[in-house]
């Protein structure tokens, strides 16, 4: 497992998933964070995933993500890219995998957490979807 990826619960109440430069999402690095999601709490939380340059998805570590032991502590999912690249990943994942919880696409942090949060408080209908102006 890389040593680089870091989880870690912020003092919002929001899971932090780090994704180091150019790694790869596999299978392997999405039980990692799962346990590691246990390991620090068994509560349904929001999730912020930093994933500004991650090169490669495996279908696997996808179709885990939308598994019913990752839905059932995922309240929602904000991911933050800063390429086209991982923004196209993204938007597939969301397409194809259908997660359960609402997920949106960022490039920017502040914004993340402010949606993340909104959700998580339930002030805001459950969409999927993608930050508009981007």
């Amino acid at each position: 497992m890389d040593p680089a990826l870091k989880v870690w619960l912020g003092d919002d109440g929001i899971l932090r998933i780090q994704y180091p430069p150019d790694s790869h999402m596999t299978l392997e690095a999405m039980h990692y964070i799962y346990d590691q999601h246990v390991r620090i709490t068994t509560e349904k939380r929001p999730v912020l995933v930093y994933a500004e340059s991650v090169a490669s998805a495996e279908y696997e570590a996808q179709q885990f993500a939308s598994s019913l032991q990752v839905v059932e502590l995922t309240a929602c999912v904000a991911i933050i890219v800063k390429s086209v690249f991982t923004r196209a990943m993204g938007e597939l994942f969301m397409r194809f995998h259908k997660p359960p919880y609402p997920t949106r696409i960022f490039n920017d942090e502040g914004k993340a957490v402010e949606w993340l949060l909104v959700q998580w408080n339930g002030q805001a209908g459950a969409t999927s979807g993608q930050e508009g102006g981007c």
